[in-house]
């Protein structure tokens, strides 16, 4: 058997560029001249990771609880019915909607599209951690959508701003404001 061989190996590396190998510890490509932390720091930004990923809560309010309260329970399961009806899946890149319980309708909104963010707390959402994400969008399909029933929004929503003009930096897109 050849140590020789398991030694180089562990020594050196394909730079992912040019495909030339080169020592492990190297931080810049010889051959290509690529600064590798920062192409594989791009290469991080550029994979989709998903942020959050679930149905709302089923209960977001204090009206709500409220209105379960004075139905005796059964306010409870339209809200469950009406919460297992959204699921959102929220990424770097886009925030995915599959509405419906036995039809499924899912709908895609590219972050790069999204102009505007504003946060509302109610009164009765706030009392109980809640509030709503107002997005407004350049997509003729989802002009407006509101992301509601999640727990600390407010950080994810300073996540998604982040994102969204990191998309629009990606794909070279700038947003014209009309007045």
């Amino acid at each position: 058997m050849n140590t020789n061989v398991t030694s180089d190996n562990r020594d050196s590396k394909d730079c992912p560029v040019c495909g030339e190998t080169i020592k492990a510890v190297a931080i810049k490509c010889r051959f290509c001249n690529t600064d590798l932390q920062a192409y594989m720091t791009n290469v991080e930004h550029d994979a989709e990771k998903i942020l959050f990923s679930g149905h709302p809560a089923t209960i977001f309010t204090v009206w709500q609880w409220i209105v379960v309260v004075m139905t005796l329970g059964i306010g409870y399961f339209y809200y469950w019915f009406k919460a297992r009806g959204l699921h959102y899946e929220i990424t770097t890149q886009r925030i995915k909607l599959e509405r419906g319980i036995f039809s499924k309708v899912k709908d895609n909104i590219e972050l790069f599209t999204i102009e505007h963010f504003d946060l509302n707390s109610p009164f009765g959402m706030r009392l109980i951690g809640y509030c709503i994400l107002q997005l407004r969008s350049s997509d003729t399909s989802y002009p407006q959508l509101n992301l509601y029933g999640i727990k600390n929004l407010e950080p994810l929503a300073d996540t998604l701003r982040e994102c969204s003009m990191r998309e629009r930096q990606r794909r070279r897109v700038t947003a014209i404001i009309q007045p």
